[in-house]
């Protein structure tokens, strides 16, 4: 019977070693538990898992975790926690701002009314405030006029990381729009989408005085969709000294051969579409 019982603790012993309390188990590299971290970071369930298997993965994950801030409206049939400014206040209380790259602020149905100053309060301007390390910042319909004069209180702190920005259906003149563009002295990348006047009088109306503060690269990439603004691409040449995208992607723009002239020598990539979706007829305007 001892016999047995020491051939069985025997066997535990082989499939089952002791770990000895004085010799821990080692531990693998960061730059090893990194690279597996990279295979995972468009699939967050396995992020999820890893951020709850030691304090060293937590780390290597929590980046990719909170890499992107989304903001939605606050419809009533839009979950609560996606809707202004519950994503923003949960990441303030948690010290995420820092970690968040990409923010979004998205409407999902077309009487949402907007970016507006009315919607931060002091705690909500102090977590939007705390967004230090953003790179690119997305807002469905800025309503630029309301934000003026003092705009550079609300989107400043982009101004030293803000690479890349799209704007979807802004709302404000010319100048307006510049002078937003220039707040980020580091932008290279420029997305307007829906960039129409709301009314005639919105672009008739300009102020002479409202020069950008900062004149930024624009070296990157260039898309528009639907713009007729008259005007807006002229004034960016100016205002901006002139522009040097390396790739363009333009749709129904009013300017066009203007934006082709401006970057001729640094083009590389030009992708135009036709308003026809046949694609029987291109109307080049400008």
């Amino acid at each position: 019977m001892k016999v047995w019982y020491r051939t069985q603790a025997r066997i535990w012993e082989l499939f089952y070693p002791r770990i000895s309390p004085e010799v821990p188990a080692p531990d693998l590299p960061q730059e090893v538990i990194q690279r597996i971290i990279a295979h995972l970071i468009y699939h967050r369930p396995s992020l999820l898992a890893c951020s709850l298997t030691c304090y060293s993965w937590y780390i290597a994950t929590v980046p990719h975790l909170h890499h992107t801030l989304i903001i939605l409206n606050r419809r009533h049939y839009v979950t609560p926690k996606h809707t202004w400014p519950e994503p923003l206040r949960n990441a303030g209380r948690l010290g995420l701002p820092p970690l968040v790259r990409r923010v979004q602020v998205r409407r999902v149905n077309t009487d949402y009314t907007g970016l507006y100053p009315g919607l931060f309060n002091r705690d909500t301007l102090r977590h939007f405030s705390a967004l230090s390390n953003v790179q690119k910042l997305e807002i469905d319909d800025l309503d630029i006029p309301k934000f003026m004069p003092r705009i550079r209180q609300y989107f400043g702190n982009f101004s030293p990381t803000l690479r890349s920005l799209s704007l979807c259906g802004p709302k404000g003149s010319c100048r307006q729009l510049l002078f937003f563009i220039g707040l980020f002295q580091y932008l290279e990348d420029l997305e307007l989408l829906d960039c129409v006047p709301d009314n005639f009088e919105s672009d008739l109306v300009e102020d002479p005085t409202l020069i950008p503060l900062f004149t930024p690269p624009l070296q990157g990439r260039l898309t528009v969709s639907r713009s007729t603004r008259v005007g807006l691409f002229k004034n960016m040449v100016d205002l901006f000294k002139g522009i040097k995208f390396h790739y363009m992607d333009l749709f129904d723009v009013e300017g066009m051969g203007l934006l082709m002239g401006a970057c001729v020598e640094t083009l590389e990539t030009l992708r135009i579409y036709p308003k026809d979706p046949r694609g029987e007829q291109l109307s080049l305007k400008g």
